[in-house]
This record gives structure tokens, C-alpha cells and sequence, in this order.
């Protein structure tokens, strides 16, 4: 049972779906750097090598390390030894990102995870129906031309996966989809979707005969020539692609069963490239013999109060925390720079982020004098604020719960170094370090004062998950009509600019009320022997984003 000061309300029980929960359990394994795996279990399918029409090269012995050419990646990627690679259902984050070389969606999202088209070249709505016209002239990689039929039976495979799939929750989005002809598709929106529908259809278009394929066909500059189930996995340039040709012939991803010996394996020369978000690739920014690019991933750090404790039910003590955390120095000695700060649930640079929510810049003197205006003092001199309540001197006093993996002591450091932060400014903090299943089930029931946790979110701009009353991320208590108004606002919007208004307000309001205490998002990194110019906007998800026309001889 957890302590529990004496200035504290007694929370209420708070129950919430357990598939709320399954998002932040899924951060809870990311954020160790080693485990890459999305939150579907691995689903089993048979292992075969399909041919191509027209053929492409003969299959290589992947088992063993392949030479290397002017024209070949040599990546590697963390996955299990029985890793599937069907885009529709894999589930490791290595895997989801070389499925964006092989195959495409009708919707896009740009530099600043904008929807834009891709295989769909145009779109209208009508009320809630949305009418795609696809490209012509598109061709999967055995040679059949790409019809509204491939994306509708994309759609139902994943519908008829269930809910561990990597792309149901997106899809929820959809209420139905038809196929008027071979290039346009009609999608009827969910009730109260609008221009968020667009993110439904980023899911990954397969060709229908072949769904049920280990290595199905789809249209992207690559296609799939083999793969040694837990070894390796080749991947060959589509010289029928619809954009100008890729530059580079071919990528070999290797299997390593960690990030560790992944990068071992890039300091001995046994690939030449690595996307990784461990902490431990943060020391290749010093070497001269490697170019690095970071990424942001969806995985979102912060502090979650309780608002049943009648200390931080107090908005101005929330804030007077955020002060007197230097997030600064937090990421660079405990994170050693692998994040993105960030106050909001927003990835700064993205196309809805507020600029406007940088607010709660490092000032233990702010800190101290909202703690003042609201009544906390240091009556007795021992250096913890406190206050008279019902007739007895009360401390200001928090337990902070958090977790940690078996590889790393980050959390119990981070959360060490706020307590000590703020005690700078009166606030006594102990850290309470508690196993994955005992934070869900506090965060679960209300019993915590302060949790450090993480949230791995949408790349689709709904926040109602997080900051709505109802939310099932919603761990604080937080509730507030003007939010859900404005979240509503945002999912029925119809154009981007309705969108962008609304989430700006969003923002700006969660930044004001803080149901969360924003620190960063995580951030991985790209090393490579080459030079990485070429690489455009990529994310964990794609951080491969423009090989097509990476240039190695540059």
C-alpha cells in the first residue's frame, strides 16, 4: 500500500476498461530501449518466399552476411526470432517501418504528419461520405494494377484481425467502405468524424489475392525477395514504381535480439545503418565516422497528478511543479538528449502544434511564489513548506511512483532528480519505484499522488483519449466541459484549418488547467556509416522516410 500524507483526500476509486490501459502498458515496455514490439501479440503465418512478376533478382542466401555493393543498406532490426512481416499484422516497430518501403496507404502523413495523397491523388465529402479517386497506372509488385477492391479488402482483413491489430483502433474511424469502380472508393465516416477520417486511411494497401501471403504484394519502391525467418530479410528496388526509381538496389535488414547487439554489430561493421531509440546510441553523436539523424516517436513522457489530493487539486501547485522542474538539465543527464520537449501532448514541429504552450520555463522563484500565494510556508524552518489545515501544521509532501525495466534505472533516476528539484523550492517528494502491473493498477484505482509515467499516442490529433472526461487515458480525474466541448470540436471539424483552430485551444487550455504535466517525447535516432542526406521527416514508423533517393556514393 502506498504512503500517504496526511494533508491528502482520500482518492475515489476509479475504473477504467482495461484496453484503456493497454496503451500506456505499451510504454511501459518501450521506454526500456530494448523491447520494439507494438502492443498486437505475434501472430503466427506461415513463412514463404513468393516470385515476383515481373521477376526481379534470384533470391539471396540471407542466413549469411551479404557483401557489400554500392548500392545496398545493410540495416539492423530487433525483432523475435518468429517475427511475421504481413504489414497488416506484424508487430514490431523495425518491421512497421520497412513495410512503409514495400507498401503504401491512399493517405499519406507529410513532414508535419499532415494527411496528404498518395495513392489517392484527390478526395471530396459530401456530409460524412468521402468520395478517393485513386491514381492510374498503379501496379502492385507482381504486375496487377492497384483497384478500390485492394483497399476495401485491406480494410476487412483488418476489421476481421480483431482488436490486436496494429491498425483496428485507427480504422474505428470508418463506418463503411465501397468500391464504386476501380478508382474510386466511397468511405462513409463514424458519427461525429470529420476531417480525421484522413488518418483512417493510412493503413497499408495490400493486393486482395495475396492477403493471405506471408509476404504479400504491395506498390512501394520495394518489394520483398526473402526472408530467413529470425535472420534476415531482403528487400529489392521496384523498377515499376509510379515515383522516379529508388537510388539504392537493395536492403538487407539483419535480426539482433536487442538494441545492444544491434549497435555491436554496426561498431563491427556487420551492417552499416541503425534506427534505434536506446540510450546507448546517444554516444555516436561523437564520432566522426558516423551520421546520425534523430526522429520523434508517439511515446510521451509526463507527470500525472492526482486531482482527488487536495494539495494538487490546487491548480497553482501543479503549476508551481512544472516551474520548479528543470527539464532542461532532466533531459540531457538522465535522457542524455534522446527527447523532445514538449508541455503538450503534441509533437513540436507537427502540423497542429501550438507554439504558443512553451509556458513553464525553469523559475524555482515562480514556483516558490504561486506556492506562496497559495498558502504554502516553511513555518517551522526545516526547509518543506507547509499549512494549517483543520487545526494541524500540514506538509506539502508527495509520493512520486514510477517504474523501471530490468536493463535500465532511467525512470528511477528521472524521478529521483525531480524530488530533488523540487525540494529546491519546499516540496518533499519520495520516489516509490513499483513494477509495471503495480503502476496500472494505482493509476487504475486513484491510489498515487504523482505518477512519472508515459503515453504512447496517435499519430491521428485526437486527444479525447488522454485530456477527455471520459478518456480512458485519463488517470488524473481530470474533467472539464470546455475541453470536451473543444475536443469534440476537433474529431467533427471538417477542414484542416476547423482542426488546427480547435486543437490550438486545446492545447493552450491543457497547458492552463495541467490534467498532465508535459515533460518530452521520446526520440530514437538514425546511424549510419553514410551520409544520411535524403532522409526527410521520418519517425518511428518510418525512419527510412526518402531512401529512395539516398545517394551513397555522396
Amino acid at each position: 500500500m502506498l504512503m500517504r500524507n496526511t494533508n491528502h483526500s482520500t482518492p475515489r476509486r476509479r475504473k477504467k476498461r482495461l484496453r484503456g490501459l493497454a496503451v500506456l502498458t505499451l510504454c511501459l515496455c518501450l521506454l526500456s530501449g530494448c523491447a520494439q514490439q507494438a502492443s498486437t501479440p505475434t501472430l503466427s503465418l506461415p513463412v514463404s518466399t513468393p516470385t515476383p512478376e515481373p521477376s526481379p533478382e534470384p533470391t539471396v542466401a540471407t542466413s549469411q552476411a551479404p557483401s557489400m555493393t554500392s548500392g545496398e543498406v545493410t540495416m539492423g532490426m530487433v525483432v523475435g526470432t518468429d517475427a511475421a512481416v504481413h504489414p497488416l499484422t506484424c508487430i514490431y516497430t523495425d518491421l512497421v517501418s520497412l513495410n512503409s518501403l514495400v507498401f503504401e496507404s491512399l493517405v499519406e502523413l507529410d513532414d508535419t504528419l499532415a494527411p496528404a495523397p498518395m495513392l489517392a491523388d484527390r478526395w471530396s465529402v459530401n456530409g460524412s461520405t468521402w468520395t478517393f479517386t485513386l491514381r492510374s497506372g498503379i501496379v502492385f509488385h507482381n504486375g496487377a494494377a492497384l483497384t478500390a477492391n485492394d483497399v476495401v479488402a485491406s480494410y476487412n482483413y483488418i476489421l476481421s484481425n480483431g482488436a490486436d491489430g496494429a491498425y483496428y483502433d485507427r480504422v474505428q474511424a470508418i463506418d463503411s467502405m465501397t468500391a464504386v469502380d476501380d478508382l474510386t472508393l466511397e468511405v462513409e465516416a463514424a458519427d461525429s468524424t470529420g476531417y480525421l477520417l484522413l488518418y483512417a486511411m493510412t493503413f497499408p494497401v495490400v493486393q486482395a489475392s495475396t492477403l493471405d501471403s506471408a509476404l504479400p504484394m504491395g506498390t512501394g519502391p520495394y518489394w520483398y525477395i526473402g526472408y530467413d525467418t529470425g535472420v534476415a530479410l531482403r528487400l529489392e528496388r521496384n523498377p515499376f514504381w509510379w515515383k522516379q526509381a529508388p537510388k539504392i538496389g537493395s536492403i538487407v535488414a539483419r535480426n539482433y535480439a536487442s538494441s545492444e547487439l544491434a549497435l555491436s554489430a554496426l561498431d563491427t561493421g556487420e551492417i552499416n545503418t541503425l534506427a534505434s531509440r536506446s540510450k546507448s546510441v546517444a554516444l555516436s553523436r561523437t564520432l566522426s565516422s558516423r551520421n546520425t539523424l534523430d526522429y520523434p516517436t508517439m511515446t510521451y513522457e509526463c507527470i500525472v497528478p492526482n486531482l482527488t489530493n487536495s494539495a494538487l487539486s490546487n491548480t497553482d501547485v501543479r503549476r508551481a511543479i512544472m516551474y520548479a522542474i528543470d527539464r532542461t538539465t532532466l533531459a540531457s543527464t538522465v535522457y542524455l538528449n534522446m527527447v523532445l520537449e514538449s508541455e503538450v501532448p503534441v509533437i513540436p514541429g507537427s502540423w497542429t502544434y501550438e507554439t504558443q504552450t512553451t509556458r513553464y520555463n525553469y523559475s524555482p522563484e515562480r514556483a516558490l511564489q504561486l506556492l506562496n500565494e497559495s498558502g504554502w510556508f516553511d513555518s517551522d524552518g526545516d526547509g518543506i513548506l507547509d499549512k494549517i489545515q483543520d487545526g494541524l501544521v500540514t506538509d506539502l509532501s508527495f509520493t512520486i511512483i514510477t517504474y523501471d525495466e530490468p536493463e535500465t534505472a532511467t525512470r528511477t533516476d528521472a524521478a529521483n532528480l525531480i524530488a530533488d528539484q523540487l525540494a529546491l523550492v519546499g516540496i518533499k517528494a519520495e520516489v516509490e519505484v513499483m513494477s509495471k502491473a503495480e503502476v496500472r493498477k494505482a493509476l487504475n484505482n486513484g491510489s498515487f499522488d504523482l505518477a512519472l509515467v508515459a503515453f504512447n499516442l496517435s499519430e491521428s490529433p485526437d486527444l479525447t483519449y488522454l485530456l477527455g472526461s471520459n478518456g480512458d487515458g485519463n488517470c488524473s480525474g481530470y474533467s472539464s466541459e470546455t475541453m470536451d466541448s473543444l475536443l469534440r470540436t476537433s474529431r467533427r471539424a471538417t477542414t484542416a484549418d476547423e482542426v488546427q483552430s480547435a486543437l490550438s485551444k486545446i492545447q493552450l487550455l491543457t497547458i492552463e488547467d495541467l490534467p498532465v504535466m508535459g515533460l518530452f517525447f521520446r526520440s530514437g535516432m538514425v546511424i549510419s556509416t553514410f551520409n544520411l542526406n535524403g532522409l526527410h521527416g521520418i519517425r518511428e514508423s518510418q525512419t527510412l522516410r526518402g531512401i529512395e533517393s539516398w545517394d551513397l556514393s555522396q
